[in-house]
């Protein structure tokens, strides 16, 4: 049975990134819900997908040269403030599992300081368009399931170079690169396939028809009969 997985939680309904997206994603029944992570100024773990907040909140600047402090006096749409990492599981642990991408440098180490702190290895994977981080994180805990992130073919065919060298336990492409043929190959290396950017029906349908273990969506009740 193919998992649905909540991009930003369910950002097609609630403003990215934010605690109530991911209490949407909570109550629409998603099997997890993805988040991305960078850090502060201060080394706090904030769940953020820009390395510049303008895009999505009332504030200038980048995240890693701004402290949490200053991060939460900005407010996002409805009234939401950037979460932490932190704040994050709090409102997940024990409902929905966490699908977390390293977005920047020293994120591994943080990220799974919070992991061991919560005590969710087991509640958690891991996704980075950077394979030496998540190197990082594998290092520092080699239980803990990861994942490649890419969007090019240049990449899809080098990534059976990468399955043992990070190690990777999930392949993660861009929704429009996936064939049948590269689902049956990941699943002969023991891999599962997380096709992400599924936002309508009849993509999501195709690639589960061709056996994708995971699809990552903006609009999750479109998978998932209410």
């Amino acid at each position: 049975m193919t998992k649905i997985v909540g991009h930003k939680g369910a950002s097609g309904y609630a403003p990215e990134n934010t605690l109530i997206s991911f209490r949407t994603a909570i109550t629409i029944g998603c099997n997890r819900v993805e988040l991305d992570v960078r850090l502060t100024k201060d080394k706090q773990v904030v769940v953020f997908h820009d390395d510049e907040v303008s895009k999505l909140t009332n504030g200038v600047g980048f995240v890693s040269e701004m402290t949490l402090a200053e991060l939460k006096k900005l407010d996002c749409e409805q009234d939401e403030k950037i979460p932490t990492l932190q704040e994050v599981i709090d409102v997940c642990k024990d409902k929905i599992d966490l699908q977390i991408e390293l977005k920047a440098d020293g994120t591994p180490e943080a990220v799974n300081e919070l992991i061991l702190k919560n005590d969710i290895q087991d509640q958690v994977v891991i996704t980075s368009f950077q394979d030496y981080l998540l190197k990082e994180i594998k290092q520092l805990s080699p239980n803990l399931k990861v994942g490649l992130l890419f969007k090019t073919n240049e990449v899809m065919s080098e990534i059976w170079n990468l399955v043992d060298s990070v190690p990777l336990d999930f392949l993660a492409p861009f929704s429009g690169l996936v064939t049948k043929e590269f689902v049956d190959k990941a699943h002969s290396f023991g891999k599962s396939v997380y096709a992400y950017r599924v936002n309508e029906k009849e993509l999501g349908d195709k690639l589960i028809k061709m056996g994708v273990d995971d699809i990552g969506t903006d609009f999750p009740k479109l998978f998932i009969k209410e």
